[in-house]
Protein backbone atom coordinates (compact mmCIF):
# COMPACT_ATOMS: atom_id res chain seq x y z
CA UNK A 1 0.00 0.00 0.00
CA UNK A 2 1.16 3.73 -0.67
CA UNK A 3 2.61 5.65 1.75
CA UNK A 4 0.87 9.34 2.50
CA UNK A 5 4.22 10.50 2.21
CA UNK A 6 4.32 9.59 -1.30
CA UNK A 7 1.43 11.76 -2.07
CA UNK A 8 1.33 15.09 -3.45
CA UNK A 9 -2.29 16.83 -2.46
CA UNK A 10 -3.27 19.97 -4.86
CA UNK A 11 -5.90 22.40 -3.43
CA UNK A 12 -7.77 24.04 -6.39
CA UNK A 13 -8.28 22.67 -9.53
CA UNK A 14 -8.48 25.70 -11.78
CA UNK A 15 -5.43 26.23 -14.45
CA UNK A 16 -2.43 26.04 -12.40
CA UNK A 17 -3.55 22.95 -10.30
CA UNK A 18 -4.74 21.43 -12.99
CA UNK A 19 -1.68 21.56 -15.24
CA UNK A 20 0.45 20.54 -12.22
CA UNK A 21 -1.24 17.50 -11.69
CA UNK A 22 -0.90 16.53 -15.36
CA UNK A 23 2.86 17.10 -15.53
CA UNK A 24 3.22 15.27 -12.26
CA UNK A 25 0.82 12.48 -12.75
CA UNK A 26 2.54 12.06 -16.51
CA UNK A 27 5.72 11.83 -13.93
CA UNK A 28 4.45 8.79 -12.22
CA UNK A 29 4.28 10.66 -9.10
CA UNK A 30 0.56 9.95 -6.89
CA UNK A 31 -1.37 12.59 -6.86
CA UNK A 32 -5.03 13.52 -5.62
CA UNK A 33 -6.69 17.12 -6.27
CA UNK A 34 -9.47 17.83 -4.75
CA UNK A 35 -12.11 21.04 -5.96
CA UNK A 36 -14.50 23.07 -4.07
CA UNK A 37 -16.88 22.98 -7.03
CA UNK A 38 -18.65 20.62 -8.66
CA UNK A 39 -16.67 21.02 -11.95
CA UNK A 40 -13.24 21.65 -13.00
CA UNK A 41 -12.00 24.97 -13.91
CA UNK A 42 -11.71 27.82 -11.10
CA UNK A 43 -12.36 31.22 -12.43
CA UNK A 44 -11.55 29.63 -16.38
CA UNK A 45 -14.70 27.59 -15.28
CA UNK A 46 -17.25 27.09 -17.83
CA UNK A 47 -21.04 26.16 -17.29
CA UNK A 48 -24.23 25.01 -19.39
CA UNK A 49 -27.27 27.01 -19.36
CA UNK A 50 -30.34 25.20 -20.71
CA UNK A 51 -33.68 26.38 -20.82
CA UNK A 52 -36.49 26.43 -23.50
CA UNK A 53 -34.76 28.88 -25.52
CA UNK A 54 -31.89 25.95 -25.87
CA UNK A 55 -28.47 25.49 -24.85
CA UNK A 56 -25.85 27.91 -23.61
CA UNK A 57 -22.18 27.57 -22.76
CA UNK A 58 -21.05 30.53 -20.88
CA UNK A 59 -17.55 31.59 -19.03
CA UNK A 60 -17.06 34.30 -15.97
CA UNK A 61 -16.45 36.79 -18.65
CA UNK A 62 -13.62 36.46 -22.19
CA UNK A 63 -10.72 34.02 -22.06
CA UNK A 64 -8.71 34.03 -24.87
CA UNK A 65 -5.64 31.31 -24.93
CA UNK A 66 -2.36 32.76 -26.41
CA UNK A 67 1.25 31.63 -25.17
CA UNK A 68 4.62 32.80 -26.25
CA UNK A 69 6.27 30.04 -23.73
CA UNK A 70 6.26 27.21 -26.38
CA UNK A 71 5.95 24.56 -23.58
CA UNK A 72 3.08 26.00 -22.25
CA UNK A 73 1.01 26.53 -25.83
CA UNK A 74 2.26 23.29 -26.98
CA UNK A 75 1.13 21.26 -23.93
CA UNK A 76 -2.42 23.05 -23.74
CA UNK A 77 -2.71 22.07 -27.53
CA UNK A 78 -1.83 18.85 -27.17
CA UNK A 79 -4.21 17.49 -24.43
CA UNK A 80 -6.77 19.75 -26.09
CA UNK A 81 -6.49 17.48 -28.93
CA UNK A 82 -9.19 18.38 -32.03
CA UNK A 83 -11.55 20.29 -29.25
CA UNK A 84 -10.00 23.57 -30.64
CA UNK A 85 -11.05 26.59 -32.95
CA UNK A 86 -8.86 29.20 -33.93
CA UNK A 87 -10.10 32.56 -33.74
CA UNK A 88 -8.78 36.32 -35.33
CA UNK A 89 -9.10 38.32 -32.04
CA UNK A 90 -11.78 41.54 -32.19
CA UNK A 91 -12.61 43.80 -29.49
CA UNK A 92 -13.98 47.24 -28.94
CA UNK A 93 -13.26 50.32 -26.31
CA UNK A 94 -16.93 52.37 -26.27
CA UNK A 95 -16.20 55.78 -25.86
CA UNK A 96 -17.90 59.27 -26.99
CA UNK A 97 -20.91 57.79 -27.94
CA UNK A 98 -18.88 55.13 -30.49
CA UNK A 99 -16.67 52.29 -31.06
CA UNK A 100 -12.82 52.26 -30.92
CA UNK A 101 -11.14 49.16 -32.36
CA UNK A 102 -8.93 48.16 -29.85
CA UNK A 103 -5.69 47.58 -30.40
CA UNK A 104 -5.86 51.32 -31.05
CA UNK A 105 -6.06 51.50 -35.10
CA UNK A 106 -4.06 54.88 -34.98
CA UNK A 107 -5.68 56.03 -38.36
CA UNK A 108 -9.45 55.57 -37.47
CA UNK A 109 -8.69 56.56 -33.59
CA UNK A 110 -7.67 60.13 -34.77
CA UNK A 111 -10.65 60.29 -37.27
CA UNK A 112 -13.04 59.02 -34.56
CA UNK A 113 -11.93 61.10 -31.40
CA UNK A 114 -13.22 65.13 -31.11
CA UNK A 115 -10.35 66.73 -32.69
CA UNK A 116 -10.17 69.16 -29.59
CA UNK A 117 -9.57 65.90 -27.56
CA UNK A 118 -6.91 64.37 -29.60
CA UNK A 119 -4.69 67.63 -30.08
CA UNK A 120 -5.19 68.19 -26.51
CA UNK A 121 -4.07 64.52 -25.82
CA UNK A 122 -0.81 65.17 -28.34
CA UNK A 123 -0.35 68.78 -26.70
CA UNK A 124 -0.28 66.76 -23.14
CA UNK A 125 2.00 64.10 -23.90
CA UNK A 126 4.52 66.21 -25.48
CA UNK A 127 4.81 68.61 -22.31
CA UNK A 128 4.70 65.54 -20.17
CA UNK A 129 7.84 63.93 -22.42
CA UNK A 130 9.11 67.39 -22.19
CA UNK A 131 8.85 67.13 -18.09
CA UNK A 132 10.13 63.96 -17.89
CA UNK A 133 13.52 65.04 -19.76
CA UNK A 134 14.40 66.76 -16.86
CA UNK A 135 13.08 64.86 -14.18
CA UNK A 136 12.74 61.20 -12.89
CA UNK A 137 10.30 61.04 -10.30
CA UNK A 138 9.39 57.75 -8.56
CA UNK A 139 5.73 56.43 -10.15
CA UNK A 140 4.05 56.66 -6.54
CA UNK A 141 0.89 55.20 -7.84
CA UNK A 142 -1.28 54.06 -11.13
CA UNK A 143 -2.06 57.99 -12.40
CA UNK A 144 1.20 58.57 -12.11
CA UNK A 145 2.62 55.98 -14.06
CA UNK A 146 0.57 56.43 -16.99
CA UNK A 147 0.67 59.85 -16.52
CA UNK A 148 4.63 59.84 -16.82
CA UNK A 149 4.51 58.02 -20.07
CA UNK A 150 1.21 59.07 -21.94
CA UNK A 151 0.65 62.12 -20.86
CA UNK A 152 -2.72 63.86 -18.61
CA UNK A 153 -5.14 63.46 -21.42
CA UNK A 154 -4.69 59.85 -22.43
CA UNK A 155 -4.68 59.19 -19.02
CA UNK A 156 -8.07 60.59 -18.50
CA UNK A 157 -9.71 59.16 -21.66
CA UNK A 158 -8.51 55.36 -22.02
CA UNK A 159 -7.11 54.87 -18.30
CA UNK A 160 -8.40 56.84 -15.45
CA UNK A 161 -11.94 56.29 -15.53
CA UNK A 162 -12.20 52.42 -16.44
CA UNK A 163 -9.69 51.61 -13.79
CA UNK A 164 -11.61 53.94 -11.06
CA UNK A 165 -14.80 52.06 -12.21
CA UNK A 166 -12.88 48.51 -12.18
CA UNK A 167 -11.62 48.87 -8.84
CA UNK A 168 -13.97 51.01 -6.77
CA UNK A 169 -10.54 53.01 -5.94
CA UNK A 170 -9.19 56.67 -7.24
CA UNK A 171 -6.25 55.81 -9.02
CA UNK A 172 -3.98 57.48 -6.30
CA UNK A 173 -5.02 54.61 -4.20
CA UNK A 174 -4.23 51.82 -6.95
CA UNK A 175 -0.06 51.17 -7.14
CA UNK A 176 2.10 51.64 -9.87
CA UNK A 177 2.65 47.70 -10.10
CA UNK A 178 -0.66 47.55 -11.73
CA UNK A 179 0.13 49.91 -14.36
CA UNK A 180 3.49 48.41 -14.93
CA UNK A 181 2.47 44.34 -15.07
CA UNK A 182 -0.74 45.13 -17.45
CA UNK A 183 0.08 48.24 -19.85
CA UNK A 184 2.13 46.78 -22.37
CA UNK A 185 2.73 50.36 -24.51
CA UNK A 186 4.84 52.25 -22.66
CA UNK A 187 4.40 55.48 -24.22
CA UNK A 188 2.28 57.26 -26.58
CA UNK A 189 5.30 57.23 -29.36
CA UNK A 190 5.59 53.75 -28.92
CA UNK A 191 1.74 53.15 -29.67
CA UNK A 192 1.54 55.06 -32.43
CA UNK A 193 4.85 52.97 -33.91
CA UNK A 194 3.06 49.86 -33.22
CA UNK A 195 0.04 50.77 -34.88
CA UNK A 196 1.71 51.86 -38.07
CA UNK A 197 4.57 48.95 -37.89
CA UNK A 198 3.52 46.30 -35.85
CA UNK A 199 6.92 44.14 -34.62
CA UNK A 200 7.71 40.64 -35.10
CA UNK A 201 7.18 39.50 -31.66
CA UNK A 202 4.11 41.05 -31.35
CA UNK A 203 3.27 42.16 -27.45
CA UNK A 204 0.20 40.70 -25.43
CA UNK A 205 -1.78 43.57 -26.30
CA UNK A 206 -1.41 42.94 -29.99
CA UNK A 207 -1.97 39.50 -30.57
CA UNK A 208 -4.33 39.03 -33.18
CA UNK A 209 -5.02 35.21 -33.23
CA UNK A 210 -6.16 32.86 -30.02
CA UNK A 211 -7.25 29.44 -29.63
CA UNK A 212 -10.68 28.25 -27.79
CA UNK A 213 -12.51 25.03 -27.60
CA UNK A 214 -14.53 24.26 -30.17
CA UNK A 215 -16.97 22.48 -27.25
CA UNK A 216 -17.45 22.99 -23.63
CA UNK A 217 -15.95 26.37 -23.63
CA UNK A 218 -13.04 27.81 -21.99
CA UNK A 219 -13.39 25.45 -19.47
CA UNK A 220 -12.25 22.29 -21.07
CA UNK A 221 -8.59 23.25 -21.23
CA UNK A 222 -8.91 22.88 -17.20
CA UNK A 223 -10.80 20.26 -17.61
CA UNK A 224 -8.47 18.17 -20.50
CA UNK A 225 -5.55 18.60 -18.12
CA UNK A 226 -7.34 16.92 -15.80
CA UNK A 227 -8.81 13.89 -17.45
CA UNK A 228 -5.28 13.54 -18.61
CA UNK A 229 -3.89 13.48 -15.24
CA UNK A 230 -6.66 10.94 -14.56
CA UNK A 231 -5.32 9.00 -17.26
CA UNK A 232 -2.23 8.52 -15.39
CA UNK A 233 -3.60 7.61 -12.55
CA UNK A 234 -4.45 10.98 -10.45
CA UNK A 235 -7.50 11.13 -8.53
CA UNK A 236 -9.38 13.92 -9.11
CA UNK A 237 -12.09 14.91 -6.77
CA UNK A 238 -15.13 17.67 -7.26
CA UNK A 239 -16.99 18.65 -4.83
CA UNK A 240 -14.74 18.55 -1.37
CA UNK A 241 -14.41 21.79 0.62
CA UNK A 242 -10.78 22.27 3.02
CA UNK A 243 -11.95 22.89 5.78
CA UNK A 244 -8.37 23.22 7.36
CA UNK A 245 -4.69 22.77 6.32
CA UNK A 246 -3.14 21.14 9.20
CA UNK A 247 0.48 21.28 10.08
CA UNK A 248 2.55 19.86 12.94
CA UNK A 249 5.94 21.01 14.03
CA UNK A 250 6.92 23.63 11.01
CA UNK A 251 5.22 21.00 8.65
CA UNK A 252 2.12 21.05 6.47
CA UNK A 253 0.64 17.22 7.18
CA UNK A 254 -2.51 17.69 4.75
CA UNK A 255 -5.82 18.52 5.08
CA UNK A 256 -9.25 18.63 6.88
CA UNK A 257 -12.11 18.30 4.35
CA UNK A 258 -15.62 17.95 3.90
CA UNK A 259 -16.18 15.68 0.97
CA UNK A 260 -18.17 14.73 -1.55
CA UNK A 261 -20.84 13.46 0.85
CA UNK A 262 -20.57 15.68 3.04
CA UNK A 263 -18.68 13.67 5.63
CA UNK A 264 -15.32 14.78 7.17
CA UNK A 265 -12.26 13.15 6.48
CA UNK A 266 -8.59 13.81 6.61
CA UNK A 267 -6.55 13.80 3.60
CA UNK A 268 -2.60 13.36 4.41
CA UNK A 269 0.45 14.22 2.04
CA UNK A 270 3.98 14.30 1.50
CA UNK A 271 3.52 17.76 -0.24
CA UNK A 272 0.03 20.31 -0.09
CA UNK A 273 0.57 22.22 -3.06
CA UNK A 274 -2.24 25.18 -3.07
CA UNK A 275 -3.88 26.86 -5.68
CA UNK A 276 -6.97 28.33 -3.61
CA UNK A 277 -6.82 32.08 -3.19
CA UNK A 278 -3.80 33.03 -0.59
CA UNK A 279 -5.98 34.80 2.31
CA UNK A 280 -8.11 31.19 2.37
CA UNK A 281 -5.07 29.23 2.68
CA UNK A 282 -3.45 31.07 5.50
CA UNK A 283 -6.82 31.60 7.22
CA UNK A 284 -7.39 27.79 7.17
CA UNK A 285 -3.94 26.89 8.77
CA UNK A 286 -4.40 24.33 11.84
CA UNK A 287 -3.03 25.32 14.14
CA UNK A 288 -3.84 29.27 13.32
CA UNK A 289 -1.06 31.55 11.89
CA UNK A 290 0.20 34.18 14.05
CA UNK A 291 -2.14 37.93 14.81
CA UNK A 292 0.62 39.85 12.88
CA UNK A 293 0.00 37.37 9.62
CA UNK A 294 -3.74 37.27 9.85
CA UNK A 295 -3.92 41.39 10.26
CA UNK A 296 -1.39 40.99 6.54
CA UNK A 297 -4.12 38.70 5.24
CA UNK A 298 -6.89 40.75 6.29
CA UNK A 299 -4.97 43.47 4.87
CA UNK A 300 -5.16 42.16 1.55
CA UNK A 301 -8.38 42.25 -0.70
CA UNK A 302 -10.06 41.05 -3.59
CA UNK A 303 -12.47 43.16 -6.33
CA UNK A 304 -15.50 40.73 -6.68
CA UNK A 305 -17.62 40.25 -9.81
CA UNK A 306 -21.07 39.73 -10.76
CA UNK A 307 -21.96 38.26 -14.25
CA UNK A 308 -25.43 39.05 -16.15
CA UNK A 309 -26.24 36.95 -18.64
CA UNK A 310 -28.81 37.80 -21.18
CA UNK A 311 -29.85 34.77 -23.79
CA UNK A 312 -31.13 37.05 -26.70
CA UNK A 313 -33.64 36.34 -29.39
CA UNK A 314 -31.35 37.10 -32.40
CA UNK A 315 -28.41 35.21 -34.07
CA UNK A 316 -26.10 37.40 -33.06
CA UNK A 317 -25.55 40.73 -31.32
CA UNK A 318 -21.79 42.05 -32.96
CA UNK A 319 -18.77 40.49 -34.14
CA UNK A 320 -17.32 41.22 -30.62
CA UNK A 321 -15.21 38.61 -28.69
CA UNK A 322 -15.86 41.67 -25.77
CA UNK A 323 -16.61 45.28 -25.93
CA UNK A 324 -15.19 47.51 -22.35
CA UNK A 325 -17.30 50.69 -21.73
CA UNK A 326 -15.30 52.79 -19.76
CA UNK A 327 -17.97 55.10 -19.26
CA UNK A 328 -18.64 55.88 -15.64
CA UNK A 329 -22.35 56.88 -16.43
CA UNK A 330 -22.71 52.69 -17.26
CA UNK A 331 -22.83 50.29 -14.50
CA UNK A 332 -21.29 47.48 -16.48
CA UNK A 333 -17.79 47.87 -17.53
CA UNK A 334 -17.27 44.98 -20.30
CA UNK A 335 -19.39 42.68 -22.19
CA UNK A 336 -18.26 39.31 -24.18
CA UNK A 337 -20.36 37.48 -26.51
CA UNK A 338 -19.26 33.43 -25.92
CA UNK A 339 -20.93 32.49 -29.76
CA UNK A 340 -18.10 34.48 -31.04
CA UNK A 341 -15.27 32.53 -29.43
CA UNK A 342 -17.13 29.06 -30.50
CA UNK A 343 -20.29 28.62 -33.04
CA UNK A 344 -21.16 25.69 -30.29
CA UNK A 345 -22.20 28.57 -27.33
CA UNK A 346 -25.18 29.28 -28.46
CA UNK A 347 -27.88 28.15 -30.85
CA UNK A 348 -27.81 29.15 -34.50
CA UNK A 349 -30.95 31.51 -33.62
CA UNK A 350 -30.07 32.89 -30.46
CA UNK A 351 -26.81 34.61 -28.78
CA UNK A 352 -26.00 35.02 -25.07
CA UNK A 353 -24.22 37.96 -23.81
CA UNK A 354 -22.02 38.21 -20.22
CA UNK A 355 -22.24 42.00 -18.82
CA UNK A 356 -19.86 42.00 -16.31
CA UNK A 357 -20.07 44.25 -13.14
CA UNK A 358 -17.23 44.44 -10.69
CA UNK A 359 -18.35 45.35 -6.53
CA UNK A 360 -17.21 44.32 -3.45
CA UNK A 361 -18.18 41.26 -1.28
CA UNK A 362 -21.32 42.38 0.42
CA UNK A 363 -21.87 45.77 -1.23
CA UNK A 364 -25.21 47.35 -3.41
CA UNK A 365 -24.41 45.61 -6.43
CA UNK A 366 -23.23 41.79 -4.95
CA UNK A 367 -26.75 41.68 -2.89
CA UNK A 368 -29.04 42.89 -5.85
CA UNK A 369 -31.24 40.49 -6.92
CA UNK A 370 -31.06 38.84 -10.24
CA UNK A 371 -34.13 40.41 -11.48
CA UNK A 372 -32.76 44.21 -10.11
CA UNK A 373 -29.61 42.93 -11.78
CA UNK A 374 -31.33 42.51 -15.04
CA UNK A 375 -32.99 45.80 -14.41
CA UNK A 376 -29.18 47.11 -14.16
CA UNK A 377 -28.13 45.14 -17.76
CA UNK A 378 -30.47 45.49 -20.03
CA UNK A 379 -30.99 49.74 -18.84
CA UNK A 380 -27.01 49.85 -20.07
CA UNK A 381 -27.03 47.98 -23.29
CA UNK A 382 -30.41 49.62 -24.39
CA UNK A 383 -28.88 52.97 -23.35
CA UNK A 384 -25.67 52.68 -25.57
CA UNK A 385 -28.23 51.01 -28.40
CA UNK A 386 -26.75 47.32 -29.13
CA UNK A 387 -30.09 45.81 -27.90
CA UNK A 388 -34.00 46.57 -27.44
CA UNK A 389 -35.70 44.87 -24.12
CA UNK A 390 -37.68 43.42 -26.09
CA UNK A 391 -34.98 41.03 -27.47
CA UNK A 392 -34.16 39.84 -23.72
CA UNK A 393 -36.11 35.61 -23.35
CA UNK A 394 -34.25 35.66 -19.93
CA UNK A 395 -31.49 36.54 -17.97
CA UNK A 396 -29.50 34.89 -15.25
CA UNK A 397 -26.27 35.71 -12.84
CA UNK A 398 -22.90 34.30 -11.46
CA UNK A 399 -21.17 36.11 -8.39
CA UNK A 400 -17.29 35.75 -7.82
CA UNK A 401 -15.98 36.38 -4.77
CA UNK A 402 -12.18 36.23 -5.65
CA UNK A 403 -12.59 37.78 -8.95
CA UNK A 404 -9.67 40.03 -8.80
CA UNK A 405 -6.47 40.65 -6.29
CA UNK A 406 -6.89 44.18 -5.32
CA UNK A 407 -3.34 46.37 -5.55
CA UNK A 408 -3.95 49.15 -3.71
CA UNK A 409 -0.63 51.36 -2.36
CA UNK A 410 0.34 48.76 0.96
CA UNK A 411 -0.47 45.54 -1.29
CA UNK A 412 3.25 44.93 -1.40
CA UNK A 413 4.10 44.98 2.11
CA UNK A 414 1.50 43.00 3.73
CA UNK A 415 1.35 40.01 0.11
CA UNK A 416 5.12 39.91 0.98
CA UNK A 417 4.82 39.41 4.97
CA UNK A 418 2.16 36.62 4.17
CA UNK A 419 4.02 34.49 1.65
CA UNK A 420 7.06 34.95 3.77
CA UNK A 421 4.85 32.80 6.47
CA UNK A 422 3.52 30.17 3.87
CA UNK A 423 6.73 29.75 2.72
CA UNK A 424 8.34 29.14 5.94
CA UNK A 425 6.08 25.77 6.48
CA UNK A 426 7.69 23.07 5.37
CA UNK A 427 5.73 20.80 2.80
CA UNK A 428 3.51 23.27 2.33
CA UNK A 429 3.92 25.35 -1.95
CA UNK A 430 1.23 27.55 -2.81
CA UNK A 431 1.18 28.79 -7.12
CA UNK A 432 -1.58 30.12 -9.29
CA UNK A 433 -3.05 33.58 -9.77
CA UNK A 434 -4.81 32.28 -6.92
CA UNK A 435 -2.20 31.06 -4.65
CA UNK A 436 0.17 34.30 -5.17
CA UNK A 437 -2.68 36.93 -5.08
CA UNK A 438 -1.18 37.53 -9.11
CA UNK A 439 -3.31 39.24 -11.72
CA UNK A 440 -1.92 36.81 -14.53
CA UNK A 441 -3.48 35.05 -17.85
CA UNK A 442 -4.51 32.14 -18.38
CA UNK A 443 -1.07 31.26 -19.89
CA UNK A 444 0.57 32.09 -17.04
CA UNK A 445 -1.43 30.09 -14.30
CA UNK A 446 -0.68 27.11 -16.55
CA UNK A 447 3.05 28.05 -16.60
CA UNK A 448 3.02 28.38 -12.83
CA UNK A 449 1.56 24.81 -12.39
CA UNK A 450 4.05 23.50 -14.67
CA UNK A 451 6.75 25.17 -12.79
CA UNK A 452 5.33 24.09 -9.28
CA UNK A 453 5.33 20.53 -10.83
CA UNK A 454 9.48 20.74 -12.25
CA UNK A 455 9.88 21.96 -9.00
CA UNK A 456 8.52 18.73 -7.01
CA UNK A 457 10.16 16.33 -9.18
CA UNK A 458 13.80 18.18 -8.92
CA UNK A 459 13.86 19.00 -12.50
CA UNK A 460 14.86 22.48 -14.01
CA UNK A 461 12.20 24.04 -15.63
CA UNK A 462 12.66 24.05 -18.94
CA UNK A 463 10.62 27.03 -19.87
CA UNK A 464 10.24 30.72 -18.82
CA UNK A 465 7.49 31.96 -17.11
CA UNK A 466 6.46 34.74 -19.25
CA UNK A 467 5.55 37.72 -17.41
CA UNK A 468 4.85 40.21 -20.55
CA UNK A 469 2.09 43.24 -20.37
CA UNK A 470 -1.30 42.02 -21.31
CA UNK A 471 -3.95 44.60 -22.58
CA UNK A 472 -4.66 46.85 -20.14
CA UNK A 473 -8.49 46.54 -20.45
CA UNK A 474 -8.06 42.56 -19.94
Amino acid sequence: MASDDDRVLILGGGLAGASAAHVLARAGRRVTLLEKEAEIGGLANSLLHESEHGRFWYDFGPHRFHSVDQRVHEETIAVLGDNKVERARVSRILLYDQFFDYPLKLSKALVQLPKPVMLRAIFDYFVQATKNLFTSPKDRNFEEWVVRRFGRKLYEIFFGVYTAKTWGLPCTKISADWASQRISQASLWDTIVKSVFRPRKEARSLVSKFHYPAKGGVGEIAKSFARSAQGNGAEVRTGVEVEAVLVENGRCLGVRARNERGETEVIKAGTVLNTMPLTLLVRLLEPGAPAEILAHVDALKHRSMVFVFLVLDRPTLTHDHWIYIPEDTLTVHRLSEPKNFSDDCAPADKTLICAEITCDFGDEIWTKTDSELREVAVRDLVKIGLIKPEEVLETFSHRELFAYPLYDLEYREHLEAVLAHADGIAHLDTTGRQGLFKYNNMDHSIAMGFTAADNLLGEDADHRQVATGDTYFG
